[in-house]
């Protein structure tokens, strides 16, 4: 990715890219109470809580990554598909690792501090 990105847009970026891997936990963690407890209720909230939190940063990372809206409908509709939704989670995580590491930002195991950048 050859565009000069501003601090600004930076900070931006890995803000969302925190709150995408945060999205990503929240699904695994949703995906096991929809295993293990019995009560179809709670693990149905859990469900569309994270899948809420999923939606959101999708659509702020993807917009702060300057991605089409086409795409990012693409990769929206995706969310819905079980494993698709967790490869399209992880292709966003790496898109936005590939533009900080550019950039020449240190990224940690859950993205990069946005007050670092």
């Amino acid at each position: 990715m050859n565009i000069a990105l501003s601090r600004v847009e930076l900070q931006e970026i890995a803000k969302y890219h925190r709150l995408l891997l945060w999205s990503l936990l929240a699904a695994i963690a949703a995906n096991l109470s929809y295993t293990s407890v019995e009560e179809t209720f709670i693990s149905i909230f859990v469900c569309l809580a994270a899948s809420a939190l999923q939606i959101f940063a999708l659509y702020k990372l993807g917009k702060s990554l300057k991605i089409s809206t086409t795409s990012m409908i693409l990769f929206m509709i995706s969310l819905f598909i079980p494993l698709i939704g967790l490869l399209t989670l992880l292709l966003m995580h790496d898109k936005a690792m590939k533009v900080m590491k550019a950039a020449g930002v240190k990224v940690g195991f859950m993205g990069a501090d946005p007050s670092s950048v």
